[in-house]
């Protein structure tokens, strides 16, 4: 293993906790801060399972639990618009259930494949998982797309919202989306060997997001605390 790093995950990982905790306690509509506040946990969670795993490289199966964790973010994201956008929708809340199931049979195949992840590989502040196999191509192509409905799930919701809150909220996670998937691609491109990294790198720059979900919390609870929406109440994990 080379040298790694690990402080960068740590100190990340401490923020989007501590983030979570403070979305969770906050005044508004639960159905917006409960995934607000997942996504923040899960994302707190690769952080600590990368900074485990590349002290144990050895330990495949904490390579294996990053993975299936990290997969939950584009369902979480896209459910998240899905309530602020269209919560009555049926198309688009069938299209969320479907990502959720999607995400639930990969997280189950790799903790079941001992052989997802042959090798955990550790450099600086990123980690690498050698994941030979089909079921890892299909497993970037959804994330992948996860990450592009939330995109334009974000624009399409800011265009049929009047409400100029949702918006101002779907335009966050829209930007702190792009914040972190594009300077992802970038670096993937300047540092051609990051391309093997890449749920790494992504999950590092993906602090931008929850930089971006803080400031929309903000927002609900001044929300909340001008009566303006409904129901109004607590949101308990």
């Amino acid at each position: 293993m080379d040298r790694y790093f690990p402080a960068l995950a740590l100190c990340t990982a401490f923020f989007e906790l501590a983030a979570a905790t403070w979305v969770f306690r906050s005044p508004g509509r639960a159905n917006v801060l409960r995934p607000t506040g997942l996504i923040l946990i899960f994302l707190a969670g690769y952080q600590l399972l990368e900074a485990y795993a590349c002290g144990n490289p050895s330990m495949t199966l904490v390579g294996r639990l990053a993975l299936a964790d990290v997969i939950w973010l584009p369902p979480l994201g896209v459910w998240l618009i899905i309530q602020l956008a269209a919560p009555d929708d049926g198309l688009f809340r069938r299209f969320g259930k479907g990502l959720f199931g999607i995400a639930g049979g990969l997280a189950a195949f790799i903790l079941l494949d001992d052989q997802f992840v042959r090798r955990t590989v550790c450099q600086a502040v990123i980690a690498t998982y050698h994941t030979p196999g089909p079921v890892y191509m299909f497993y970037g192509g959804f994330y992948q797309f996860g990450l592009m409905a939330m995109i334009f799930g974000a624009a399409k919701g800011m265009i049929r919202s009047d409400d100029p809150s949702v918006r101002r909220h779907l335009g966050d996670i829209q930007m702190g989306t792009i914040g972190f998937v594009l300077p992802a691609l970038i670096t993937e491109v300047v540092v051609p060997q990051s391309s093997t990294s890449t749920p790494s790198v992504m999950c590092h720059f993906a602090v931008v997001l929850a930089v971006f979900l803080v400031r929309m919390t903000v927002r609900e609870r001044r929300i909340a605390a001008d009566g303006m929406t409904a129901p109004i109440r607590t949101c308990q994990v």
